[in-house]
């Protein structure tokens, strides 16, 4: 008599597992027909399953299960076995009623796709149960972990299980693919690495996620039966290499430390080539379980490689660090989860991707904080390229960027515009008697003076050594020469002590020029305002002159 275990009733709802409603029977004979499986059974050589989730581990040999299915119904009534998992290379399942075989179904990752009697990533098989007992034997065989979540549900129950599954599938998909798109712009626009590598670390987790979650099987590869089984190991070694080139690059490692940086690529080409190797041999177990070790030693090397950031005063690095534990954490919650060795459920089997999750929205944030910076110390740096580094004021580059278009629409309106020229005199002298470092003293004296003395809308340049220029926007040629003439007196004002302590003035030659008519170019107008400076000069010094023809 076979051992007892609990019978399913069809008239029950069953929301979790089964697993301890069937018995087990393990045996040496690989090819055990059914009839003689049955007899096993009924001889009690099956013993009950403890857990509401069966697992045997990797490459595990065939089990064969036994269920009791009682109808108490006077009609038949319609229900669905389904395996939650996508990786078990054969199943077979026999329906008995009376002994007498009334029913069987095979699926499994050996055959192609179009082979499933129902559309579904997961192993799902229906069946209508007449009235009275019906004893359902499966034979199970894989060389990846053989883990059975197995449920019986009906065939609402199974859509709205796979709505709900889709839907948050959907979301995890969508969001990968959001920044995948988003970082592959970013590398476009920015021609930045980074960008590029994690947008391929992400592609690569994300078709490892739907390779292992038997979407890729649905939809992409359904012909495919030896890459369906091949996919997972394959898959791994390249995310965690993909994961390894983006750690590098993103952590700076070649620049902060090349005998690292060494060491990482010469690992990942050494364990990329070992797999082929492997691949080539054919042997399965013995890759998927190398595969998964690689897991382990690319995870370690993550955190190694962040440490070493983060002693090297990275600021990333503390993302980086952050980002790797979640990934890691979820790896280990789920890979602990398919062995066995922690309960198995939504939340363990699914951990790797809530992880990964975490992992991409805290680097997502550095990538952005990153891009921040970058473009900060971009516009930083393209404001000091405009500007003289000992006057603070604009160079003859920024000056031109500046005034161009407001220029155009001077000349467009046909409004006042004009320009002073100045330079300080005997400036050659203070260089020569009191040296170049009095000289600098001497322009940053005269450049704040300048800038305190402008009004609001004048752009002021260092037009080079001595010579300053100041562009005047909407001003006629007599307030051009009454700010000039103040700039001089303000300028003659200053006092200065010289490294021998004798105290100095300042003076200044100043060239005011006018804008004619709209047939004068800037250029013109500036060559102008220095003819005139240089009448100034002609003229004795300390004194402003101007074309008074252009009134």
């Amino acid at each position: 008599m076979p051992i007892n275990a609990k019978t399913i009733d069809t008239s029950q709802e069953y929301k979790e597992t089964i697993g301890q409603h069937f018995l087990v029977y393990r045996n040496e004979d690989f090819q055990l027909d059914p009839h003689t499986a049955l007899e096993a059974f009924r001889n009690g050589q099956f013993s009950p399953v403890n857990h509401s989730i069966i697992n045997f581990g990797i490459n595990s040999k065939p089990i064969w299960l036994a269920l009791q299915v009682k109808n108490l119904a006077l009609n038949a009534i319609h229900r669905n076995l389904v395996f939650e998992i996508a990786w078990l290379d054969n199943i077979e399942i026999f329906y008995f009623q009376q002994s007498q075989l009334i029913s069987s179904y095979q699926m499994g990752d050996t055959l192609p796709y179009s082979a499933r009697a129902i559309n579904h990533r997961f192993f799902v098989t229906d069946h209508s149960y007449e009235t009275g007992e019906t004893t359902v034997l499966i034979r199970v065989q894989s060389i990846d972990a053989l883990l059975l979540p197995i449920y019986f549900l009906s065939n609402e129950k199974l859509a709205d299980r796979s709505t709900t599954q889709n839907y948050s599938y959907g979301f995890v998909y969508g969001f990968l693919l959001a920044l995948i798109i988003y970082n592959l712009m970013l590398y476009i626009g920015l021609r930045n690495s980074a960008y590029l590598f994690y947008s391929i670390y992400l592609s690569s987790f994300l078709v490892l996620n739907i390779a292992y979650t038997g979407h890729g099987y649905q939809w992409l590869w359904p012909d495919l039966p030896t890459w369906q089984q091949w996919s997972n190991p394959v898959l791994i070694v390249v995310c965690c290499i993909s994961g390894l080139i983006f750690a590098v690059q993103f952590l700076n490692i070649k620049a902060t430390s090349i005998h690292v940086y060494r060491m990482v690529i010469g690992f990942c080409f050494s364990f990329s080539t070992l797999m082929i190797l492997m691949i080539l041999s054919s042997s399965y177990a013995t890759t998927l379980l190398t595969s998964l070790s690689f897991i382990l030693i690319s995870s370690v090397l993550m955190i190694i490689l962040g440490v070493i950031s983060l002693r090297l005063d990275n600021k990333f690095a503390k993302y980086f660090l952050f980002a790797s534990t979640c990934t890691i954490c979820g790896g280990i919650i789920t890979a602990n989860a398919v062995w066995g060795f922690i309960p198995f459920n939504l939340f363990t089997y699914r951990a790797v991707e809530i992880g990964m999750m975490s992992d991409a929205i805290i680097l997502a944030l550095a990538l952005t904080e990153r891009f921040n910076i970058n473009q900060t110390e971009k516009l930083v740096a393209e404001k000091m390229a405009g500007i003289d580094s000992l006057t603070n004021l604009n160079n003859r580059r920024s000056f031109y960027k500046f005034v161009k278009p407001i220029w155009a629409l001077s000349l467009r309106n046909n409004s006042h515009t004009s320009v002073i020229m100045l330079d300080i005199d005997d400036f050659k002298l203070l260089n020569d008697n009191y040296g170049h470092a009095f000289g600098d003293q001497v322009l940053i004296r005269l450049a704040d003076t300048l800038h305190k003395e402008a009004r609001s809308g004048d752009i002021l340049v260092r037009w080079g050594g001595e010579e300053f220029l100041i562009f005047l926007p909407e001003t006629k040629l007599a307030d051009a020469v009454t700010l000039a003439d103040r700039l001089r007196n303000k300028i003659s004002a200053v006092q200065l002590y010289t490294p021998t302590s004798e105290q100095i003035s300042l003076t200044a030659s100043f060239g005011v020029a006018h804008m004619k008519d709209t047939e004068t170019s800037l250029d013109e107008l500036i060559c102008l305002a220095d003819q005139q400076l240089y009448y100034a000069k002609k003229r004795g010094r300390n004194c402003v002159c101007a074309n008074e023809s252009g009134e």
